[in-house]
C-alpha cells in the first residue's frame, strides 16, 4: 500500500498480536493507536472508512466513524461464524456494507440483516485463472513417487512472533525425524519467512540445515513436494496450491481453554472449514508433537491414493473460492459505496 501512495499513519505490525493474553498485555499501546488513527480520521477530511479485518482494533474506530456520518465498507468478515454470533447486531450497526471472502459466509451475514458484498478469496488472485494447477499435480506426483529423485519439504511457521516460538521448536524436531527416515534420499527443507520477521531470529530457533525464503508463498508453494503450515492463511494458500502438508497449531495453555469453550466449529483449518470435511489433518496443542507430524507428512509419501483424494478436494476448493479479479470488484463496490453516500449528502 505505501508503494502504492497510501499515505501510512500508523505501522500495522505495533498492533499484529493474536490471543487472549497477547491483547490483554498491549491494551495500551493499542487503546492509544486507534486513538491516534481516529483523530487523524476526524481531522484530516477523510470521507470514507475502509478497514480490513482484525475487528478488536478496527471495530472501535469503525463504530466511532459510523456515528460521525462517515460511510464504512468492512473488508474480511469477522469470524462471528466460529464464536460470539450475538456481537453480529452491534457490529451491524458499525458498518454499512461488508465484504466477504470465505463462500459460506455470505449467506449466513445476510441472514443477520448486514448488506453483504461476496468479494471471492483475495488468494484466487494467485491461485485461479492462469494458476497451472494441474501440470503443478502432474510435476509433484513424479517427484513423490520417485524414490530417487530430490524432495523439498516446505516450513511454514507463520507471521506473529509468539506463533515463531512455540511452533518452531516442534517443526524442528519433526525435520530432524524426517531426516532419520529418510536417509539416503535427497532432501531439501525450505522454511518461509514471513515479511517483518527477521530471518536471523527464525534461524536461532530452527538451526538445522535448511533455505531460508523471504518471497512471497506464491513463488515458494510450486516447489515443494510436502509442507508443515502453521493453522491460518497459509494453509488455504497451501491447499490451493496442491500441496500435501499437515496442519500445526500450539499457543498459551489460557488462550488454548478459552477457545476450546468458546470456538464451535468442528475445524480450524480454513481448507477443511470451507469443504466442510478434513481435506488436512490438524495438529492442535499437544497433537503437534514432532513423532506423530512426522509419521504424518510421511504417510503422503506411501499413499497415492489419499493424494488423490486431496488433489480432487483442492480442485473443489478453488470452485468454492471464487474467480480472479477480487480486488477490481471490490475496489468498484467501494467506489459505489462512496458515490451513494455523496449522492445522500
Amino acid at each position: 500500500m505505501r508503494e502504492a501512495g497510501v499515505q501510512v499513519v500508523q505501522d500495522p505490525t505495533e498492533v499484529a498480536i493474536m490471543g487472549f493474553t497477547e491483547v490483554v498485555g498491549a491494551l495500551r499501546k493499542v487503546v492509544n493507536i486507534r486513538n491516534r488513527l481516529f483523530q487523524h480520521i476526524r481531522t484530516e477530511g477523510v470521507t470514507m472508512v475502509v478497514p480490513i479485518d482484525f475487528p478488536g482494533f478496527n471495530g472501535g474506530i469503525a463504530g466511532k466513524v459510523r456515528s460521525a456520518g462517515l460511510p464504512v465498507f468492512w473488508l474480511v468478515a469477522p469470524q462471528h461464524w466460529a464464536w460470539g454470533g450475538w456481537r453480529s447486531g452491534g457490529f451491524r450497526k458499525k458498518i454499512n456494507r461488508l465484504g466477504t471472502i470465505l463462500p459460506f459466509e455470505a449467506e449466513y451475514f445476510r441472514s443477520r440483516g448486514f448488506d453483504v458484498f461476496p468479494m471471492g478469496h483475495p488468494l484466487m488472485e494467485d491461485y485461479g485463472g492462469s494458476f497451472p494447477l494441474e501440470k503443478s499435480i502432474s510435476e509433484r506426483e513424479k517427484r513423490l513417487a520417485g524414490r530417487d529423485l530430490p524432495l523439498t519439504i516446505g516450513i511454514l511457521p507463520g507471521s506473529r512472533k509468539q506463533e515463531l516460538s512455540s511452533l518452531l521448536p516442534v517443526l524442528k524436531v519433526t525435520c530432524q525425524a524426517l531426516l532419520g527416515h529418510l536417509e539416503g534420499r535427497e532432501t531439501r527443507f525450505l522454511v518461509s519467512c514471513a515479511s517483518g520477521i527477521d530471518p536471523i531470529d527464525l534461524t536461532d530457533i530452527f538451526n538445522i540445515p535448511a533455505d531460508v525464503s523471504q518471497a512471497p508463498l506464491a513463488e515458494i508453494l510450486p516447489h515443494l513436494d510436502l509442507a508443515l503450515v502453521c493453522s491460518g492463511t497459509a494453509s488455504l494458500e497451501t491447499a490451493l496450491a496442491g500441496v500435501p502438508h499437515e496442519l500445526v497449531y500450539r499457543t498459551g495453555q489460557v488462550n488454548h481453554f478459552l477457545a476450546r469453550h468458546l470456538v464451535r466449529t468442528p475445524y480450524i483449518g480454513l481448507s477443511n472449514l470451507i469443504l466442510d470435511k478434513p481435506l488436512v489433518r490438524e495438529h492442535i496443542q499437544e497433537r503437534a508433537a514432532p513423532l506423530p507430524l512426522a509419521r504424518d507428512l510421511l504417510r503422503w509419501m506411501v499413499r497415492p491414493a489419499e493424494r488423490q483424494e486431496f488433489y480432487t478436494g483442492v480442485r473443489q476448493l478453488h470452485r468454492r473460492c471464487g474467480d480472479q479479479g477480487v480486488w477490481e470488484r471490490t475496489a468498484t463496490a467501494i467506489r459505489e459505496l462512496a458515490e451513494e453516500n455523496r449522492g445522500g449528502s
